[in-house]
């Protein structure tokens, strides 16, 4: 199938950092933009476990395109125990799975990708969408939480205990 890059032919690449709450927050979001611009491929890019897990208990819509990449685990690889281990293995060969399994993506629906939605902690995600010429839109997904404290700042201050003592907040 020939890739287009055409207006209609629109495709978001959302990498994925498939631990913790990032993949589900994400997944959240890209649901989301999939509904409000149905004519928009999204393929979603993450480990098989964590799209196993995102995916069993709803379905995604059409327009979002599950797509695995490896976790970085060699094949008859021991865990040490060390911490976040699972995450170093992942991190080490995150960018070069992430750039095949993107072509492939691309052969696949015939549309190239005009945009790469990444978790701000994939770091190198900035340099790929520089290299492919497309927009980058990275995502923090605690940025919720952060502008929900920056808001709430008074509120707060005003209600927080320690040790069952209220905190008085005196300016000078």
């Amino acid at each position: 199938m020939p890739i287009t890059n055409s207006s209609p032919d629109r495709h978001v690449a959302v990498l994925v950092f498939p631990f913790s709450s990032h993949p589900a927050l994400i997944l959240g979001l890209v649901r989301r933009l999939a509904t409000a611009a149905p004519d928009v491929t999204f393929s979603f890019y993450s480990t098989a476990k964590s799209i196993q897990y995102l995916l069993s208990s709803s379905p995604i819509p059409e327009n979002i395109k599950a797509c695995h990449v490896s976790d970085g685990v060699p094949d008859g690889y021991v865990f040490a125990g060390k911490h976040q281990e699972d995450i170093n293995l992942f991190l080490k060969v995150a960018e070069e799975n992430f750039k095949r399994a993107m072509v492939v993506a691309e052969e696949e629906t015939g549309r190239r990708i005009s945009c790469l939605v990444a978790d701000a902690f994939l770091w190198f995600s900035g340099d790929m969408a520089e290299e492919m010429q497309v927009p980058w839109v990275p995502l923090w997904t605690s940025a919720a939480c952060s502008l929900s404290t920056h808001c709430h700042t008074d509120l707060i201050r005003e209600t927080v205990e320690i040790h069952g003592m209220k905190i008085k907040i005196t300016t000078n």
